[in-house]
Formats: structure tokens, C-alpha cells, sequence
């Protein structure tokens, strides 16, 4: 009877590797650029096109390696960091399992160029599908610069699985900021499609934190520095008011290695001590210097999780350590001070369509309203599913003239043929706002109103990359605004008759929004209908949420009239681009019924 069980042949076993330590390009660059840290580069430069679909590079001036290194360097668990099993209790490298590159190799085309300081020639190994090709000699300066292209090309069904060029990139930049932010004595140069993205030469942690996030200490971001139980924290957290609903500006770094662990995180919430609005999270990048010994790097095929040793008395440590900071900063009261109500903060987009939103308290004071005259117009006699309301009730004989009242400054109220609507201003206007933004990006351009003084903005190296992307849109919108090279545009023209501008404050908020914002690759059938893409909508929704009328804000008869005309003239009038319903109908029965008659 023929046995079973069998040995895996080199390269299918080099591929299964290759599925635990290869995700996607990010996960490429972070090793490579590991290896290139490992061996004592002062500068490192990622080149990517495609988003790493297409070809990735990284290459250091690091120590290099021999002809013969170059070759094992390419088998499976072939290492330099580790000799004996006493080692990987004190490891203070990235690398030691000796599977990156070959990982890498056995899932694409991979060319390796290396050479050592006193070596007269270096040597250029190149790789197919984790076979080697060739071997040569050639001439190039001290270092390693590892290349590749057509990732997952003998893996299709690993390649369909990538995402869009964008959002692959974004993963790249996260890995070379988190990478960055670890190691601020190092030069780090990454560029996309040939085009500078990050520039970033050796630093103080400070300045690499402004360059990278765009945050300044003592602004909107505080240091944190303790050490106690032979463990050291530095790094910043944000103050109260920049928390969000995404945790995407989060960065924690254990011994030089960028890694992920809920209970940190858990850890720094708490160090806040009920000043973040619940369901917002705030930004931070922390550093943990601890004994290698009290740690363990060996829990992750990809080495992105550690485990503690004594994760308690970690917690607290980072805990206290985040408390003392905001309290030296006055953000955090005392024991037996009066804790004061946290302001409200503005929802992110991200909100589902049963929280409630709250933008400010209703101003319930001020004259009464009267009951005057509208005219509204309507669309077909249709009802929308979830609202309640007939267009027929709405649309009467005539355009019969109702009265309208504002209540507590936050609903619009309108008398129908069967009853009584109910309309919420803020999400009204947001529809009216949505529908006309995207307008203006299929067919008529807004109109502009140019800026007395252009205006100079400074964004991190994610949002630089959102502005780029959406720029042609703003364009559409009505925003003047060019690439002024590195993290700056100018922006010498805004949409006319835009309500709030606050000195470009609203372009930062919607980069921001849109930052957080889930990248969807898709969208829902009656955008597609409407051929609207994914962009375009993220765009169009936080342009309305920022600009839209706010509760609390009291509106003219005139305003209310417009409002409600504008509303039943957009595309779907009974719903915002976040999925609340505008309006709602009261019945003349379910009145009739509560007083009983």
C-alpha cells in the first residue's frame, strides 16, 4: 500500500512560505526594508510603481553582502542574526528566520544587486519564481537594492485578490511611515510612479512626528516620556479634541520593531480618563524600549504581533505614563477637581444610520414663527420605502400653498394634505449639497470666487496623497488648487458662495474624513445606476456633511422655503449620502388617534 504522507517539492513549499509572510506589497516593503535597517543603512529608498503590482524596489548603503552571501541569503532559513537557540531570547534584529527573501522570490520576479565596502565587484543574482536564473558580476556602489516585479504573477489567484493601485500604496505608506517613525536617525525616500511622495532625512523623533503626521507638540499633540520597571515609553498622543472614529494615525513600536497589540491601545484610551467621546479614537505613535528577554517577536509569521511577558504591568506603565502627560498639559483634572463635559465633536461619516447625531445644542429661544405661505414643488407620486411618505400627499392640486414652522431650530415643519412632515435642516441640506457636488463632477463645473491672498496648506504624507487624488474633482467643485511639491498645495479659489472656509480649516477636515473613510471598492447599485464612483461619493459626502446647515442655526421663511424646494428637486429627496432619512410624515390619523377622536 503506497504511503500517504509526503515531503513537499522545494517550490511548493516555498510557496505556501510565501502565502504567510507575502500579504500584499506593503508586506514586501516592510521586510526588505527590515533587512536593509539590519544592515546599518543611514538612507533607504523605496521605489514603487503600480502600487507594488507592478514592481517594487528597495535599496539601502548598507554593509552589503559577498557573492557567496547573495546566494544563501536566497535559500529558506538562512540567517545571520541567529547561531544558537539562547539567541532568539535576546533579539534585537528584525530579521532571523531566514524566509523573507526567499518568500519573496518564490512569488515573483526578483532581481538581488549587492556589494561589500572593500569588495571590488558586486554581484547581481536574478530570480524567477524562486529558481535562480542567472548569476554575474557587475559594478555598483557599497549596499543592496532587492527588485521585483510581477508579484503573484505564478499565483494568479493570489494576485485578483490585491486591491486597487490606490489602496495598495496607502498600505506601502503606512509601512514606510511606521518604519520611519522607528528609526528617525535614518534617511527614508519613497517614490510612486517615479514621483517624490516622502523625503524625510535624519531626524529628531519630534520633527520626523511633524513630517510625517503633521501634528506639532504642544499644538495638537503631546509628548509622553516615562521610565519605571526597566521600561521606557516616549512618542505622542493627541489631544482630546483630534480623536476619531478610525485609528488609522496609530503607531506603536516595541524595540525598534513596528507591531500591533490591542491591550496598548486599550492602554492609551485609558490614560485619557473619560476626556475622548465615546466611540472615538485618538491618535498616538509610542515607542517601548524593554528587555528583548521580557518580550516575544515569535508569534507571527510576519512577525506584526508580540507578546509580553508581563503585559500588566505594561499596561498600566503606558496607562500612567499617558495620564501624566495630558495632566501636565492641563487636560486632565486632578483628584477631587470638577470634571468638565467633554464638547461635542462632530460624528465622523462613518456613523451608522441609527446614531444620533448631535452638532451643538438647539437654540430654543428667539421670536416665535409664524405660519406663512410656501409653494412646493414635487416630484411623481411615488412612496419611499422607510419614510413613510407619499409624493401624492405631498404634491397637491395646484401646488397648494401650506405653512411652515421651524421647531428648536433643527426641523422644518410643513402641513400635507393627509398631516404633517417633518424635515430634518442639517440632513436636507446635505442631500441638496451631495446631489449639486456631484453635479458639478458629470457636467457643470461650479462656478469659482477667487481668494484675495492664496492660501498655503501643509498636510501628512497620507493626505497629500488623498489631496492629489482628488484635486480634478475639487477642480470640478469650484476649488482652485495646485501642487506646490512635497506635503503643500495652494489653493487660490474656493466654490462661490461657500459657507464656511475658516482659512482652508474645511479642506483639512474633509482630507481628514476621507482619510478615515473605509476604502469600498464598490458601491451600492443606485450609485452605480447613477454612475457615480467610489471616489466621487466620498468626495461629495464630506464636502455636505462640512458645509451643511447646522442644528441650532435659525433659518428665515425664505431659507426654509428654498430649502424644501431645493430638496424635492434632487434625486432621492428622502434619504442623506449617509443613509438618514430627511423627512418624515406625521398622519392625520395618528394625530386624530392621540387626542382620541
Amino acid at each position: 500500500m503506497p504511503n500517504k504522507i509526503r515531503i513537499l517539492p522545494d517550490d511548493i513549499a516555498n510557496r505556501i512560505a510565501a502565502g504567510e509572510v507575502v500579504e500584499r506589497p506593503a508586506s514586501i516593503a516592510k521586510e526588505l526594508i527590515e533587512n536593509s535597517v539590519d544592515a546599518g543603512s543611514d538612507r533607504i529608498v523605496v521605489e514603487v510603481a503600480a502600487g507594488g503590482k507592478e514592481s517594487l524596489r528597495v535599496s539601502d548603503n548598507g554593509c552589503g553582502m559577498s557573492h557567496d552571501d547573495a546566494l544563501l541569503a536566497l535559500e529558506r532559513h538562512a540567517t545571520s542574526k541567529i547561531q544558537s537557540l539562547d539567541d532568539l531570547k535576546e533579539l534585537l534584529t528584525h530579521g532571523f528566520r531566514g524566509e523573507a527573501l526567499p518568500s519573496i522570490a518564490a512569488v515573483s520576479r526578483l532581481t538581488l544587486e549587492t556589494r561589500l565596502a572593500d569588495a571590488v565587484e558586486g554581484t547581481r543574482v536574478s530570480v524567477v519564481g524562486g529558481r535562480v536564473q542567472d548569476v554575474s558580476a557587475i559594478g555598483r556602489g557599497q549596499g543592496t537594492a532587492v527588485t521585483l516585479h510581477g508579484l503573484f504573477f505564478n499565483v494568479p489567484a493570489r494576485r485578483k485578490f490585491l486591491k486597487s493601485v490606490d489602496t495598495e500604496f496607502r498600505h506601502i505608506v503606512n509601512a514606510v511611515t511606521a518604519m520611519a517613525m522607528a528609526y528617525p536617525e535614518i534617511g527614508f525616500d519613497l517614490k510612486h510612479n517615479g514621483r517624490q511622495v516622502l523625503q524625510l532625512g535624519r531626524s529628531r523623533f519630534d520633527r520626523r512626528a511633524e513630517q510625517i503626521f503633521g501634528v506639532r507638540y504642544g499644538t495638537d499633540a503631546i509628548g509622553v516620556e516615562s521610565k519605571a520597571s526597566g521600561i521606557e515609553v516616549r512618542g505622542f498622543v493627541g489631544k482630546p479634541e483630534s480623536a476619531r472614529k478610525s485609528g488609522a494615525q496609530q503607531v506603536l513600536i516595541v524595540n525598534n520593531r513596528w507591531v500591533q497589540h490591542k491591550a496598548i491601545g486599550f492602554a492609551v484610551y485609558e490614560g485619557y480618563g473619560g476626556l475622548l467621546p465615546k466611540g472615538l479614537a485618538p491618535s498616538y505613535c509610542l515607542c517601548l524600549s524593554i528587555d528583548p528577554a521580557r518580550v516575544d517577536v515569535n508569534v507571527h509569521p510576519s512577525k506584526r504581533e508580540v507578546r509580553f511577558a508581563d503585559e500588566r504591568t505594561i499596561y498600566g506603565l503606558i496607562t500612567q505614563a499617558v495620564q501624566q502627560s495630558l495632566r501636565g498639559a492641563d487636560l486632565i483634572p486632578e483628584m477631587g477637581d470638577a470634571v468638565m463635559p467633554v464638547a461635542d465633536t462632530p460624528v465622523s461619516i462613518a456613523e451608522s444610520p441609527e446614531t444620533t447625531y448631535q452638532l451643538g445644542q438647539p437654540k430654543v429661544g428667539g421670536q416665535p414663527q409664524m405660519a406663512l405661505p410656501l409653494t412646493m414643488r414635487m416630484s411623481s407620486g411615488k412612496t419611499k420605502r422607510g419614510t413613510g411618505v407619499n409624493t401624492d400627499d405631498l404634491d397637491e392640486e395646484d401646488f397648494a400653498r401650506v405653512s411652515v414652522w421651524q421647531l428648536h431650530s433643527k426641523y422644518i415643519l410643513a402641513h400635507i394634505k393627509n398631516g404633517l412632515i417633518a424635515i430634518d435642516q442639517q440632513v436636507a441640506h446635505q442631500r441638496i449639497l451631495y446631489e449639486r457636488a456631484i453635479d458639478n463632477m458629470h457636467t457643470r463645473p461650479a462656478t469659482s470666487q477667487r481668494l484675495l491672498f492664496p492660501l498655503t496648506l501643509d498636510f501628512s504624507v497620507k493626505e497629500i496623497l488623498i489631496v492629489r487624488e482628488a484635486m480634478p474633482l475639487l477642480e470640478k467643485m469650484g476649488f482652485g488648487i495646485r501642487d506646490f511639491g512635497g506635503h503643500t498645495v495652494v489653493v487660490d479659489a474656493i466654490p462661490m458662495g461657500l459657507r464656511t472656509w475658516q482659512d482652508g480649516q474645511l479642506l483639512r477636515d474633509m482630507v481628514r474624513d476621507m482619510a478615515e473613510a473605509e476604502q469600498a471598492t464598490s458601491v451600492s447599485p443606485s450609485l452605480q445606476a447613477r454612475q457615480i464612483a467610489p471616489e466621487e461619493h466620498r468626495l461629495a459626502s464630506v464636502y455636505a456633511w462640512h458645509t451643511s446647515i447646522r442644528t441650532g442655526e435659525d433659518l428665515s421663511t425664505e431659507e426654509m422655503r428654498a430649502l424644501i424646494d431645493q430638496l424635492f428637486a434632487t434625486r432621492e429627496p428622502f434619504v442623506s449620502p449617509y443613509g438618514r432619512p430627511t423627512l418624515v410624515k406625521i398622519g392625520l390619523d395618528e394625530i386624530d388617534n392621540r387626542f382620541k377622536r
